[in-house]
This record gives C-alpha cells, structure tokens and sequence, in this order.
C-alpha cells in the first residue's frame, strides 16, 4: 500500500467534492477553485482578445467555461479515484483471470465507475474496494445530477442579466441622457417609476452573481447592451442627479435611496465575489453640456470634493469593473454609437 499516493487521492477527493458543493448548492459564491479557473481563464482571453470588449471570442469565454468546470470536476475526480486504486496494487482485478490490473485497467475501471456504467471485465478485489468503488460511483451519479441542475438556473441568470442590460440602454445612450429622458416639466415622475423597477431588477442580479459568480463572465460584446457599461452609466445618472442638478428632487429621494441601495449591494457582492479592487485614478466625470443647455445644472458644481465615501468607492469599483471587461470609462461617459 501506497500511503502517499493514496493521501493525495483522498485530499483531491475532498478538495473536488468540496469544490462541487460550494459552486452548485450553496449561495455564497463558487468554489475556490471554479472561481480561479474562471478568473484566469477570463484574463488570459482577455488579453488574447487585447482587452477589447468587442472581440466576438469574449462572448462565448462564459458558456465554455461553465463546459470547463463541469469537465474538470468529471477528470479530476478520475483522477482521485486512480490514485486511490494505484495505492494498492491489487485493488483491481482481471474477472477471469483474477490478476491486478495494471494502471491502464484502473483508469479504465475508474471512468466507467464513475460514469455509473458499471463493468463486467474488471473487479475489486475485497469489500473495502467494493465499497471505494460505490462512494465514487454515487459522487459521479451525483456530480452528473448536479451539474445539470446548476445549469439551468446559471442560464435563467444570464438571461435576467442580458434583460437589465437592456432595460438600462432603454433609459439613454450617455448618463446625463438618461438624467434628461426622466426629467418631464420640472417633475420627477418618470424617474420615480424608472428608478424603482430598475432597482428590483438590479438587486436580483446581484444575488444571482452571488449565486452563480460564473454569470459575471457571460460577456456581451455590443457596448449598448454590456451590462457593466449600463450600471456603470446608471450610476453616473444617480451620480449627476444628486450632486448637479439644481431642481429640487428631495421628493423623489425614496426612489433615489432606493437605487442607491441596489448599486451599493451590486457593488459590495461584486468585491465579495471576484475581490475588485478600486481604481488608481479618479474617475472622470460625465458630459454635462445637454443638462447645462436646457439649464438644469447648479452653478458651481463642477467639483467631486463633496462625493460621499461610498459614491466614490462606487465611481472607482466600477471603473475597475469596466476595464476588466475590456472597455474603457470613456465608453460610459459618451454615447454609444
């Protein structure tokens, strides 16, 4: 018996199954090990593409990673179930002749046992490794089961995701479009019913992201309708909105409150999941020649030295987000064409 290797079989066992567990049951987010897969798989396609959010190759990266893992799972707990069958070289046996198979007919035997196929030429040689071989054929039973269901409610996410995204372009093609296009006579109103749909929509985004971080990875490579570039321009609309806009819109705070609650919660689980760091610059501001023209923007306001703590660390979060995605933040601040 080989200690050594059959540690290391245990270990990738609890390591995979562990992995497995965290990405498609709970709701804290992928495992440690999917979520790096996903992220250095995306960086390196990434820079392959030249960080251009347009590139069609970035559009397919999310469904062949969710592929990838459910891949992954499936070889390396192959891999486990041979390294706990190599550490005893009669673990596995020949049916008619009764001798050890040798590595080859182990892998072999591991495939099929896992697959749940089962197989008639090969056998364990005791009890013990009867009983192996039933625990590893339940996790690949359950492993197949899992993955399937995950993969629904993954692709419901996407779909929801792509949904906002549009939602959000429908409001306006620049920041202080969408401010004007809910502006009617000096009232708020369209902003009221806008900003609270919008909000429900967003908070479930954000929890599916919780659920599901791979979702972050299904990139849509049309500008006007990439999600991180339309939440981004939605809180440059919030941010005009509350610090140049001279109307008075302190009646329509609840909503505002509303969607501020929702960026923040997207904010705060789009560190929690993919560790997003800020930005080293400082953001630049959105255009403000179309409101200054119909005459809605406060004199003196040009400066951000009033932005609250958290409105910066969102302008910054996203900035971050935006790049990673392979656009840039002048793609927030100017139309799209």
């Amino acid at each position: 018996m080989n200690y050594l290797v059959l540690f290391i079989g245990i270990t990738l066992y609890i390591m995979i199954v562990t992995d497995m567990v965290m990405t498609t049951v709970t709701v804290k987010g992928g495992g440690w090990i999917t979520n790096k897969i996903s992220s250095m798989s995306w960086k390196f396609f990434l820079k392959l593409c030249d960080h251009n959010g347009k590139s069609r190759l970035l559009s397919h990266i999310g469904y062949l990673q969710l592929l990838f893992i459910v891949l992954f799972w499936v070889v390396m707990l192959n891999v486990s179930f041979t390294l706990v069958l190599w550490s005893d070289t009669a673990s596995v046996i020949n049916s008619t002749s009764k001798l050890p198979v040798n590595l080859w007919g182990k892998i072999y035997y591991s495939g099929f046992s896992l697959s749940t196929l089962g197989v008639g030429d090969y056998i364990a040689k005791n009890d013990l490794w009867r009983l192996v071989t039933t625990l590893y054929s339940f996790t690949g039973l359950i492993l197949i089961t899992m993955s399937i269901t995950y993969f629904i409610p993954v692709l419901n996410a996407v779909i929801k995701k792509r949904k906002l995204g549009i939602l959000i372009s429908s409001l306006g093609k620049e920041p202080q479009d969408m401010v004007l296009n809910s502006y009617n006579k000096e009232k708020w109103d369209v902003l009221n019913y806008r900003v609270v749909s919008l909000a429900e929509e967003l908070i479930e985004h954000s929890q599916n992201h919780r659920a599901y971080p791979v979702i972050h990875y299904f990139h849509n490579n049309k500008k006007e309708k990439a999600i991180i570039i339309q939440i981004a321009r939605l809180n440059e609309a919030i941010f005009i909105l509350k610090n140049f806009i001279k109307i008075d819109v302190s009646s329509e705070s609840n909503p505002l409150d509303n969607i501020d609650i929702a960026l923040s919660d997207y904010i705060e689980v789009i560190q929690e999941v993919k560790g997003v760091k800020f930005t080293e610059v400082f953001p630049s501001n959105p255009g403000l020649n179309k409101l200054e023209d119909a005459g809605l923007i406060q004199k003196n306001t040009k400066s951000t030295n009033k932005l609250t703590k958290e409105m910066q660390k969102r302008r910054k979060v996203l900035c971050r987000l935006v790049k990673e995605d392979g656009w840039e933040w002048k793609d927030i601040i100017k139309p799209s064409i």
